[in-house]
């Protein structure tokens, strides 16, 4: 879930303060045959609880393929789903019991084959933040609720800027989990890395008795999920939703409705995540980054 320290952000990291940032009001979409209402959300599994939807299909570019974090489960957790279809439904999640069994109901093995992560970035004064979502069917512990959102943060600096703007030999400085609201951020030599430019992260069942992404140790190399892999699941940039019919599948996902997990994706959460992972980065210098400003075309290409 995405939340933010009420505490005052530090507004030099970034050219921007809080009290520019604006989220539009999201509509609710209500999917074929699933429940999306959180407040009525059934005690037991129900047959449509169980059916998933079925995934969009990868489209994103080199770049944003390169950095993509490489994630294990701990048996205790659920795999990540697709949160919407390619015809606009979205998950309708699972309600949190039985908490004695946090994983189960949502952990086959067919749901790595069927997943989707989503990805936006920004990029400006050489510097690029890449922010990764993943959609779980629900969390557990005293806080539990259908549907969470956990997201990677991956900070890259440009070793060059060409002639016509675009970035050059990036490379992975910082890297942030999300874990009940906050980003805990590193420095890319305090990371565990899958072929020297993918993040290693494990979503695992914290001691507060929820789940979040933490960043993996070397012992997790004993990898936990059904394809004894450090997984990558099927990516979908920013600019890779799928459009058709006047259908705008990334705008009915930035509208649903996932209760109190938010996606970090839209507009104004994107923003408020950059600060919040930008405050924590070990190092960082003011002004380096405009949290709000998309350079082009450095955001949008590759």
């Amino acid at each position: 879930m995405l939340g933010f320290k009420s505490s005052s952000i530090k507004a030099l990291l970034c050219a921007i303060s809080l009290s520019s940032v604006h989220s539009a009001s999201a509509a609710v979409i209500e999917p074929r045959n699933m429940t999306s209402n959180v407040s009525s959300a059934p005690a037991t599994i129900t047959q449509g609880d169980l059916a998933r939807i079925p995934m969009i299909k990868a489209n994103a570019t080199a770049r944003y393929l390169r950095f993509q974090p490489s994630m294990d489960f701990d048996t205790d957790s659920c795999y990540n789903w697709p949160a919407i279809t390619f015809d606009g439904d979205t998950c309708g999640g699972l309600p949190t019991a039985p908490k004695r069994f946090p994983a189960r109901y949502c952990r086959d093995e067919s749901d790595l084959d069927n997943n989707n992560v989503y990805a936006r970035r920004r990029c400006n004064r050489g510097w690029c933040a890449y922010i990764y979502a993943y959609y779980f069917p629900k969390d557990v512990g005293e806080g539990g609720h259908r549907h969470d959102w956990e997201h990677v943060a991956v900070w890259t600096k440009a070793g060059k800027i060409n002639g016509d703007g675009s970035y050059g030999d990036e490379s992975v400085v910082y890297v942030g989990t999300s874990a009940h609201g906050d980003f805990e951020m590193r420095h890319v030599g305090r990371v565990e890395m899958d072929m020297f430019t993918h993040p290693k992260v494990v979503y695992h069942l914290g001691g507060v008795g929820s789940h979040s992404i933490r960043f993996a140790k070397k012992q997790d190399d004993k990898i936990e999920n059904h394809k004894g892999v450090w997984f990558r699941g099927p990516l979908v940039s920013w600019e890779g939703f799928p459009s058709w019919k006047k259908v705008n599948i990334r705008q009915k996902l930035l509208d649903a409705d996932f209760g109190s997990a938010h996606l970090a994706l839209k507009d104004g959460d994107f923003t408020r995540a950059l600060i919040a992972t930008l405050q924590s980065a070990p190092q960082a210098k003011s002004g380096e980054f405009d949290c709000a400003f998309d350079e082009e075309p450095a955001t949008s290409q590759g």
